[in-house]
């Protein structure tokens, strides 16, 4: 054998047994690595009114015996402070809680503005996670949330998915609902989520009354029926969400309905889709919930310093449902065309009247409407700005396709 021949061969079995060294540990201590954490899908914080006591509940997913198959539950630790109480649930999951794969936040009616801001800059949660408030106890909503997703099959991206883009209401990220606060109209919303029992037939938060409108499945809108069958055990059968928690820099200060919280959805929030409600009046009679679906939309705010008001400006372009438009008669078609055009532009602008009347009496702006007096003329918001002294305006502009 030659030099040559000799050489080469010492080259292949020096790669190989490098090969061996740098790749076969990492892969044993892998699957280690894998069984000793466990991953956080939602996360529930709970504030304490009368303490410093802060409690945090997580729904985690760990790996079961079964070969690629996991399970969900839920844990519930409490700490001195936000940031001790995530550390805490290493200790009470035997593991540690990997935080960064977390899709939404749940939090409670005590939870403060100054808890969301620790977690965002003192956890591995991201910036960009989905917020959903609960009506009272996180923990309790995640418990329910979790039952559901056990019975159904869904999943957390489901029920981020339908809120952002089905339900006609206003999402929020955590680091938009802080910028919102840390913006001149220092105000931000969540949307609030209630759980529906099949038992009671509704929300165990209750319903809301008023004219409220439909979602695409025929349900509430928001709300996020069981398609699945299968055992419902008297349990929860869906989610609905229509109302949102406004914020302060310091706390929780009220709840819009439905009807406030679709306004602030018309203004403040990119809705990709939803269902514009109205009752119209023709020929001596009324069609009451004539419905039309919602194709997109354009906000702005146009403020006027001068005379100490703002208009809001609103172009949506509606696609009317067939057999309610059929029903009013096709022999008066533009005629018909107009009215229906107007109840829409009147349904939405009490809206976005009673979005900023029930905002104001909270001392909160989540129109944003001081952000823009901010922005365009600071002199006169430094000076002169002050909320209830503004006049708002709207001009509501609908679109028929």
């Amino acid at each position: 054998m030659t030099a040559r021949k000799k050489l080469l061969i010492y080259k292949i079995l020096l790669f190989i047994f490098a090969f061996l060294i740098a790749f076969m540990p990492a892969t044993a201590s892998r699957s280690k690595e894998v069984n000793s954490r466990v991953i956080v899908e939602i996360l529930g914080i709970d504030g304490s009114a009368d303490s410093d006591k802060v409690s945090v509940t997580a729904q985690y997913v760990m790996p079961t015996q079964s070969q690629g198959a996991t399970s969900k539950d839920t844990v519930t630790v409490e700490g001195d402070s936000l940031t001790l109480a995530v550390e805490t649930l290493n200790t009470a999951l035997g593991r540690r809680a990997e935080l960064g794969h977390c899709s939404m936040v749940v939090v409670g009616s005590s939870t403060t503005p100054e808890h969301l801001g620790t977690l965002m800059t003192a956890t591995d949660v991201t910036a960009d996670v989905y917020l959903s408030a609960a009506e009272e106890k996180a923990s309790d909503l995640v418990s329910d949330i979790t039952e559901f997703m056990k019975k159904t099959g869904a999943t957390d991206a489901d029920f981020i998915a339908y809120g952002a883009k089905k339900a006609q209401i206003a999402t929020n990220t955590l680091l938009g609902f802080l910028s919102d606060l840390g913006s001149a109209s220092k105000s931000a919303y969540i949307p609030i989520v209630t759980m529906l029992d099949k038992e009671k037939g509704g929300s165990s938060g209750g319903e809301s009354g008023g004219n409220e409108q439909q979602g695409e499945d025929g349900g509430g809108s928001g709300e996020q029926k069981d398609d699945g069958g299968g055992e419902s055990g008297g349990g929860h059968t869906g989610m609905k969400v229509d109302k949102l928690a406004l914020y302060n820099g310091e706390r929780r200060v009220g709840v819009l309905d439905s009807g406030a919280a679709r306004g602030v959805a018309w203004v403040s929030a990119p809705v990709e889709k939803g269902i514009v409600t109205a009752d119209v009046e023709f020929d001596g009679k009324t069609i009451k919930d004539v419905s039309g679906h919602l194709l997109k939309k354009r906000a702005s705010i146009k403020i006027e310093p001068q005379n100490n008001s703002a208009t809001i400006k609103i172009k949506a372009y509606v696609e009317p449902n067939g057999d309610k438009f059929n029903e009013l008669g096709s022999e008066k078609r533009a005629e018909i065309s107009k009215i229906i055009r107007d109840a829409y532009s009147k349904s939405i602008e009490r809206d976005v009247n009673k979005a900023f009347e029930d905002a104001l009496e909270m001392e909160c702006d989540p129109l944003f409407i001081g952000r823009e007096f901010y922005r365009y003329a600071p002199e006169f918001y430094n000076n002169s700005y002050y909320p209830h002294n503004i006049t708002v305006n709207y001009d509501i502009e609908v679109v028929l396709k």
